[in-house]
């Protein structure tokens, strides 16, 4: 059973981005109103321990259930998870992700296709995802502190990195992935230009 999952996470991950899954994974982390997390991966997927935006009190019963339902909504599973009222554990299944993915492309507009809000959880894992793309790094550790964020990765050389980014930093990192992107899907677009003639 173990083998066939990690056959699935494997064949999941094989056909989608490192940067779509995280932003699966960040929309997953703003359904529950996280504001700091340490989100780590294995081969089942990823595992996150986070606490919630300061807003007002509520009872241990009301936010345990809050988040079980908000767990069973977007994993999939009916299990219950132990959580302390200011500390949540979540772990998001490659299906769940799959889940997370179709749900924030139903919501997400046809006509969004401009810059999208990059202080949002979903974003800025988007953002960490395709940096560990394009540093063909395997991911170890995404940790998110105030207006700060820490990537530990792997790196193509095995060697183990860490990045520490403030917020507004990387969204000019996003900026230049997306300028440098653009520049390779020109550079494409010209070559099949002369290739056809």
């Amino acid at each position: 059973m173990k083998s066939e999952r990690m056959a699935s996470t494997h064949k999941h991950r094989a056909a989608n981005s490192r940067g779509q899954e995280l932003r699966a994974v960040g929309q997953g982390l703003e359904s529950l109103d996280v504001e700091d997390f340490d989100l780590t991966t294995d081969v089942e997927g990823y595992f996150a321990l986070a606490t919630r935006r300061v807003s007002t009190p509520t009872s241990k019963t009301a936010v345990r259930k809050v988040v079980r339902i908000a767990w069973q909504k977007f994993s999939g599973h009916n299990r219950r998870i132990d959580a302390e009222p200011d500390v949540l554990r979540v772990v998001f299944t490659p299906e769940g992700i799959l889940r997370l993915e179709r749900i924030g492309r139903q919501r997400r507009k046809p006509q969004s296709a401009g810059l999208p809000d990059l202080t949002r959880l979903a974003q800025l894992l988007r953002i960490v995802g395709e940096r560990l793309d394009e540093l063909s790094g395997r991911l170890i550790r995404v940790s998110k502190r105030g207006e700060k964020i820490t990537i530990e990765y792997s790196s193509a050389a095995n060697r183990r990195r860490t990045e520490e980014w403030k917020l507004s930093e990387l969204a000019e990192l996003w900026l230049d992935l997306c300028k440098r992107r653009r520049e390779r899907s020109d550079a494409l677009e010209r070559e099949f230009d002369r290739a056809t003639k």
